[in-house]
């Protein structure tokens, strides 16, 4: 099959690269000349991708600035991962640049002279990781989501007082992401040593919200997900609610599409446990892989980005157990200790970002209540920065009430991320 590809007007100059895509494959171009041009497939990974694109054509990524002009502008990305002062720095700028950050220097001392009696079960972690592997990962995070804070962990104090951080995401000595209970002074001691940076803060709950949390509860709960892997099924979608509204340019439906082709191809069971799985669950079938989601789809007459945004339910059981993230473990545990009533039935936490979370008017709103070596602003949020040389911003933190299928229809675009109220 020959295909031509639309190319730039006649008035632009310079050659440019192109990344046509279908359903099934990805693959490039390079083009000097702004004219008409076309691109030959010669043959077809499967029928599936016959039909899809004799229905929706092929995707075009046009890159203006060429190959390398595109490789150059990676140089905004690479230095995210880098675990340097380079790094450090890049994070901030790209944070700044995209999302309006600022990065206040804070005085010293950077560490809270923390008092553990302070501390209560449900005192929700924000951390924000600037350099590094988790640094970059964080970075990019934020930028799609909106969220300030890139990884969160709750408090837990057992009946002998003790204190205990519940976190999805701890690494374990395999290297595996997981859902793991540690004590509270083997957690903070790795939070010193954390070699990305860290910022930390403690948002304590509101005393009314406090007086209502069922503490055995949330410790059932989080003693039943030890040991659960972290919630890649669903990280992704927590993200995506609306058709056009939630991706950052240059993203997009179509963008995702070809990636998750890619990764497809590249990667099977990375694949499988990011998406296909979740998908499946969006249509009611099991084992289809991408091709087969995607056909399903077609047949259904439905559009892969409306499948997209079908919001994910707390009760999907996946192959390896309930699939929770950071943040929608520590929900799902407010949820079983009755945070979110009379709304308890009516919520899916695992539709919610980390910018979610710390927008509930759930957390304590009268600084002088916040422990004596909590040191906080008279203009600032009334939580407790307990760690980190870069002042926290948790914007519109704490300000919306709980209310039924919250934030199952929410934008979030750069660089504001306006939200509709009840969204």
């Amino acid at each position: 099959m020959r295909r031509p590809l639309s190319s730039p007007p006649a008035t632009a100059t310079g050659p440019r690269s192109a990344a046509p895509s279908s359903a099934s494959r990805i693959t490039w171009d390079y083009y000097f000349a702004a004219r008409e041009h076309t691109l030959e497939i010669t043959s077809w990974e499967e029928e599936a991708e016959l039909e899809y694109v004799k229905q929706h054509g092929v995707s075009v990524f046009l890159m203006p600035s060429g190959m390398l002009g595109t490789l150059l502008s990676l140089i905004d990305v690479l230095p995210l991962f880098s675990n340097t002062g380079w790094g450090q720095n890049s994070n901030l700028a790209f944070l700044e640049k995209h999302m309006g950050a600022t990065f206040e220097k804070r005085s010293q001392p950077w560490v809270a002279n923390i008092m553990k009696e302070d501390i209560q079960s449900g005192d929700f972690l924000a951390l924000s990781k600037i350099r590094g592997r988790w640094g970059g990962f964080e970075t990019l995070e934020k930028w799609v989501t909106g969220a300030f804070a890139g990884h969160t962990a709750v408090c837990l104090k057992d009946e002998k007082g003790d204190l205990w951080v519940a976190e999805s995401g701890f690494e374990n000595e395999k290297g595996e992401e997981i859902i793991a209970i540690v004590p509270w002074d083997e957690w903070w001691e790795m939070a010193l040593k954390d070699g990305s940076n860290p910022q930390i803060a403690l948002l304590p709950l509101h005393p009314d919200i406090r007086s209502r949390f069922n503490e055995s509860a949330a410790w059932d709960f989080a003693r039943s997900m030890v040991g659960k892997p972290y919630g890649y099924h669903n990280m992704i979608f927590s993200w995506i609610d609306t058709i056009g509204d939630n991706y950052p340019p240059p993203l997009d439906a179509n963008l995702v599409m070809a990636v998750m082709s890619m990764w497809t191809r590249l990667q099977p069971l990375y694949a499988a446990n990011m998406w296909n799985e979740a998908l499946n669950k969006r249509l009611g079938t099991e084992g289809l892989d991408l091709q087969g989601v995607i056909l399903e789809t077609e047949k259904r007459g439905m559009s892969f980005d409306q499948l997209l945004t079908i919001p994910e339910q707390d009760e999907w059981v996946y192959s390896d157990g309930k699939s929770t993230t950071c943040v929608s473990f520590i929900l799902a545990m407010y949820k079983e200790a009755g945070v979110f009533a009379p709304f308890t039935e009516s919520i899916q936490v695992t539709e919610f970002t980390i910018r979610d979370a710390y927008m509930l008017k759930i957390f304590e709103d009268d600084r002088t209540r916040l422990p004596n070596w909590c040191h906080t602003e008279a203009d600032k949020p009334p939580f407790c920065q307990i760690l980190g040389e870069y002042r926290m911003e948790l914007p519109e933190y704490n300000t919306i009430e709980p209310y039924a299928k919250m934030n199952e229809n929410c934008p979030s675009l750069p660089p504001t991320y306006k939200r509709p109220s009840r969204c």
